[in-house]
Parts: C-alpha cells; structure tokens; sequence
C-alpha cells in the first residue's frame, strides 16, 4: 500500500494536480482584508534511481519505505538524462488565505488557475505544477467557543473552517460571504548525486 501511494506521487512529474480535500488551521499572520489559514512546505518523497529500464522507460527507485517502479511516459523527452545514483524528490508548498467579501450571496463560485513548466531535453527531469483555487461561499453557521464557521463546500457539503484569530472572528457572521484562495506548488526534480554533474 506504502508503495503504491509513492508511485502515485511520482507521477506527479507527469500529470497534474487534482484537488483535494483540506483542513484549515488559522495563524496570526494578516494579509491585506484577511488572514493567512496556513502555509508552509513539505517533502513528500525522496528515493534514489537504482535501477533503468531503458527499453520499458522504467525507473525502479529506492527510498525508506521500499522499491517502487515509476514508467516514464512518452512526453518525458529527458529520460535518457537519468542515472543510476540520482536522487528523486517531491515537494509540496501550500498558501491558504480566507477573506471577508463585501458582497453577500448564497451562490458558491469557484475559480481554478493551473500551470505547468518542465526543464529542457538535455537537463534531469524537472517537473513544477502551481495550481490556485478560489472559492466564495456563504457563512451558514458561526461557533465562537470552538473558533470556526461552517460554509457549503464545491460538492455541496457543509465543512467547518477553523478562524483562530479571534479578532477576524468577530467580523463574521451568518450570511457573509467569505473567499478561501488555496494555492500550492508541487514540484519534482531529479539531481545528480554528484552536483558537479547538475
């Protein structure tokens, strides 16, 4: 099971994000009308290439948690600029905001921006995918104690937001109308093991 969900992030130097479900947890930063939700990077996987299919376009990478075999589709014109040795990396940054919109409606919009680069032919694989979505949605309730107000999320489910500052807090009530902006960067780079071959 570990090995599969590797695999599937691997393929992340492929294919784009899709979206998923968070939870949000509120710091004290401000930013403009709203406040930062939260932010912050992460390493997803890191392996190392011990293996080349060169016929099959496979990659059988190695890290802590196993072996995984990674086929390299087509569009992937750099694959001849892997090694043996190379090391394989996914990160992710994440940036959540939340802000009080002056208009008031019950209607839920959402907005997607995505974007992709990838290196050139002659450098190691490198794959960046920056995706933003919008989403305006109408407070439905409040919970002062707990810190959080409940929205109807893109499938039409109520979700809570947790809103830690108590000062952002007391701006809202039931009925306004709040923007959440989720924006992150996945990006997956293969490097040399010797950095004087990058």
């Amino acid at each position: 099971m570990q090995n599969r969900l590797i695999k599937s992030l691997i393929l992340l130097l492929t294919i784009a994000l899709v979206a998923n479900n968070h939870s949000y947890a509120a710091n004290k930063t401000l930013l403009g009308k709203g406040i930062v939700l939260t932010q912050g990077e992460f390493s997803i996987y890191e392996g190392t290439v011990s293996k080349i299919n060169n016929n099959n376009r496979e990659l059988t990478l190695t890290s802590s948690d196993g072996q995984t075999v990674y086929k390299a589709p087509p569009e992937m014109k750099n694959f001849q600029q892997v090694q043996i040795g190379d090391q394989v990396k996914v990160s992710l940054e994440i940036f959540v905001t939340i802000e009080k919109l002056s208009k008031t409606s019950a209607v839920l919009t959402k907005t997607l921006d995505t974007s992709q680069s990838s290196n050139l032919e002659s450098a190691k694989p490198e794959k960046t995918m920056t995706r933003k979505i919008a989403i305006e949605s109408q407070i439905i309730s409040k919970n002062t104690e707990e810190h959080y107000v409940v929205i109807k999320n893109t499938n039409g489910e109520e979700e809570k937001i947790q809103v830690n500052k108590a000062s952002f807090l007391r701006k809202l009530n039931v009925g306004d109308t709040i923007k959440i902006t989720y924006s992150d960067q996945m990006k997956a780079l293969v490097s040399s093991s010797n950095p004087k071959l990058n």
